[in-house]
């Protein structure tokens, strides 16, 4: 089946998303301005690039750089269905201007294996097609052009990242005091006086999961404790900051595997 959509989400300017499925379909050769970047989530796809037929199967990141001819087709004989990131490279150079990540077209190779990277890339890409937090959308873009960049961008630079611990406290602190109206990374930055890369590593040193995880976590905690109260699921999705009820359900769902609204039933 032959389907695709793409969009763009007003948390980044300058990033254009597509998420695809094609059975039959080629790419005629063409080229993007900007860099891009992709997940393939089944099948494989073929791309011919630089002279060569390659094939690049499921759980693989594709890279494409900017101005550089290309087509696409199916690489297995079920096609393949794919997440796709257009970063126009100007603005990812100003959001992360003085941020010691080298932002640099070219990555070296068409075909990176790395599970690390593509999970992030792809709860990223999710991220900004669902219903998600700016902290957790920001985290994930952070992580995403940090790790992509210094790993495998033409301009990798070692970095020393210490750990801040006052900072992540701080942080952390903050998430507590204000999880109702979903505190931003940026915030945390301010707040902490500890760049957003390296809060997130530290954060997750020192508590063992990321700041938008613990935002999710004590959403959810109040949530719990809310819903034994009494309340009913949309006056605790909406004391907790939810954005509506698909989202709280989704959360609440996966941090106590069952639904909110048959926690509530059972304890009724």
């Amino acid at each position: 089946m032959e389907k695709s959509k793409i969009w763009t989400n007003e948390t980044f300017k300058g990033v254009e998303l597509l998420s695809a499925s094609y059975t039959k379909f080629e790419f005629t050769k063409h080229w993007h301005e900007e860099l891009a970047i992709g997940v393939i989530e089944e099948g494989a796809e073929g791309l011919y690039y630089r002279g060569k037929n390659l094939v690049i199967p499921k759980h693989h990141i594709v890279a494409i750089n900017p101005s550089e001819v290309h087509t696409g087709f199916a690489g297995s004989p079920s096609g393949w269905r794919y997440r796709m990131f257009y970063f126009n490279l100007e603005e990812l150079n100003n959001q992360f201007a003085n941020r010691d990540i080298p932002i640099d077209p070219i990555i070296d190779s068409p075909i990176i294996y790395d599970e690390y990277l593509f999970k992030i890339l792809l709860q990223l890409h999710m991220s900004l097609e669902e219903s998600s937090f700016k902290l957790t959308k920001e985290s994930l873009f952070t992580l995403s052009i940090e790790t992509l960049f210094k790993q495998y961008g033409g301009a990798k630079k070692e970095t020393i990242h210490t750990i801040c611990t006052k900072s992540s406290y701080l942080a952390r602190d903050f998430i507590q005091d204000n999880f109702e109206y979903n505190p931003s990374l940026s915030e945390l930055e301010t707040i902490s006086n500890c760049s957003k890369f390296q809060l997130i590593k530290s954060f997750k040193a020192i508590f063992g999961i990321t700041p938008h995880q613990y935002l999710l976590l004590t959403k959810v905690k109040h949530a719990k404790s809310l819903l034994s109260k009494g309340l009913s699921c949309v006056e605790t999705s909406l004391a907790c900051g939810f954005y509506d009820q698909s989202h709280f359900t989704r959360n609440f769902k996966k941090a106590y595997g069952i639904s909110p609204s048959n926690y509530l039933n059972r304890i009724s």
